[in-house]
Order: structure tokens, then C-alpha cells, then sequence
């Protein structure tokens, strides 16, 4: 395994795009739009390649041997003592889920992949015929009484909570002010809900969502996701969705959002 330098992130896109689980976030950083490791069998001639994302997630492109599997297996062990991230590989492949599935010390999850429909805007208005926030008055935006919908932006950022929010796929503020994009619905000055860019490609925008535990079930995350959505179509990059299956109110909220299931993968990290 050979770790490739930033100057030549650019020629492993094509590896990137061609990856089964997810396409975005290896495009991400071979496309340079957020950092992360490429890591290669050649690098004259590759044929396989690991990217792994600043947030984490980590993707096998090509057919590795497992001389190329065990070194990733010690990546995600940190046996080096030197990574200052987490390591958590979506896997497609069958026979190279299997290799890892045999290791003890990391443990499986399946994880759902989504593709927006076509008719997603025909989701979004039956949604808002069934609402019961429509009979209370809400407006055609969907807003709900009492909250207001932003732009994140420098002020709103560092007040944002979670999980899964821009600080955990972003590397700084100011990279994800700059190459990010998201929105929120606010409630008194407090961020009620988020949905941003967790990662961006030439032709995609993957949506985080997080929903304040306090703000829970009530359809907020949909709300924004649904402004994800307008702003990365409005630009001509698809919207993307994955969620742990799980994580029942990610998938509930991306069907809302207009989006379907379309395959079943599964992670793996250590325990």
C-alpha cells in the first residue's frame, strides 16, 4: 500500500467515481473539495485505491489482494498509533466484506443507500396536503409557527450541536463557509434542526441532517432537507442520502424528503 501525495489526487478520480457504496465522498477528496488519504497499490499504474474521507468513512475502489486488505485492517486498528481520526469502511463487495467480517476486534452495520426520486416533488406535495401542520396554518414554504429558516453561516455555526454536524465532515468553519453549504430552522435564536453538505463532488452533495433532541418528531429535519435538496438540484449536482438501516427517523425523513431506497451495504469498525 502506497500512500498517494495531494498533487496527484486528481488522477485517482476516475477510481472514485467507480466505487459501489458511495461515490461522493471518495470524490470529495480526490476531487480536492475536502481533505482526506488516498492510498494505492501503483502509483504508476493503480488499480485500486482507498479513500479516506476527513470524516472518517473510508471507501475500497478496484480488487485488492489481501497483502492490500490486511494493511487496511491496520489502519483501522491505528496499529501505527498515529491516526487522528476514526476509520469506518463501507464495503459493496461481498468477498472483501467477508475478510474483514472474520476479524473479531470490528463489528458490522448495515447501512441503507437512497436515490431521490424523480416525482420527489410530488412526495413533497402530497406531504403537505396530509400535514397536520397545513391545517394548523402553516405557510406553503412549511414552515412551522414560531421557527425561522437560515442560511447557516459564520454567526449560526459555532451554535450548531450534534452528531452529525458540518464540524464533524468539515475540517474548519471556514472550509465548510466556503465549499459547504446548509440551512437551519431557528426558534428563538436556539438551532431547532440542520441539514448541510456533510460532503460535495463534482456531481453530488451528500445531506447530514440533526434535529435537536428537544425538537424531535416533529418534521423539522424535512424542512431543511428539503432546502438541501433545492439548492443542490438548483446547481445540477445530485442530492445524496445513506443511513444507517438503523437509524429509523434518518430513513422516515429521507422518504419524506422524496428519496428511496436502492441498496443495502454494510460498514465495518472497530469495536
Amino acid at each position: 500500500m502506497q500512500k498517494v501525495q495531494i498533487n496527484q489526487y486528481s488522477s485517482f478520480i476516475e477510481l472514485a467515481e467507480e466505487n459501489t457504496c458511495n461515490t461522493v465522498y471518495p470524490s470529495s477528496v480526490a476531487g480536492g473539495f475536502q481533505p482526506g488519504d488516498i492510498f494505492t497499490d501503483s502509483l504508476e499504474e493503480p488499480k485500486v485505491a482507498l479513500f479516506w474521507h476527513q470524516s472518517g468513512f473510508a471507501y475500497l475502489s478496484g480488487n485488492p489482494d489481501e497483502a492490500f486488505l490486511n494493511e487496511i485492517y491496520d489502519l483501522m486498528l491505528n496499529k501505527a498509533g498515529n491516526n487522528p481520526r476514526r476509520f469506518v469502511l463501507e464495503l459493496k463487495d461481498e468477498s472483501v466484506a467477508a475478510f474483514f467480517r472474520e476479524k473479531e476486534t470490528l463489528s458490522e452495520e448495515p447501512r441503507y443507500r437512497f436515490r431521490l426520486r424523480e416525482d420527489y416533488e410530488s412526495v413533497w406535495e402530497s406531504a403537505m396536503k396530509e400535514s397536520t401542520m397545513k391545517e394548523s396554518g402553516v405557510q406553503e414554504s412549511t414552515i412551522p409557527d414560531g421557527f425561522v429558516l437560515k442560511e447557516i453561516d459564520a454567526e449560526i455555526l459555532p451554535r450548531i450541536s450534534g452528531k452529525i454536524v458540518p464540524a464533524s465532515f468539515w475540517s474548519s468553519p471556514e472550509e465548510f463557509l466556503k465549499n459547504g453549504k446548509g440551512y437551519c430552522l431557528l426558534k428563538e435564536d436556539e438551532v431547532a434542526a440542520v441539514a448541510f453538505s456533510a460532503a460535495v463532488s463534482h456531481k453530488q452533495i451528500d445531506i447530514g441532517i440533526e434535529t435537536s433532541e428537544k425538537y424531535r418528531r416533529q418534521g423539522l429535519a424535512a424542512v431543511v432537507a428539503k432546502e438541501m435538496v433545492r439548492y443542490a438540484t438548483g446547481i445540477g449536482k445530485e442530492p445524496v442520502w445513506d443511513c444507517n438501516k438503523a437509524n429509523e427517523g434518518s430513513r422516515k425523513t429521507a422518504e419524506k424528503t422524496g428519496f428511496q431506497i436502492v441498496a443495502e451495504h454494510s460498514y465495518f469498525c472497530k469495536q
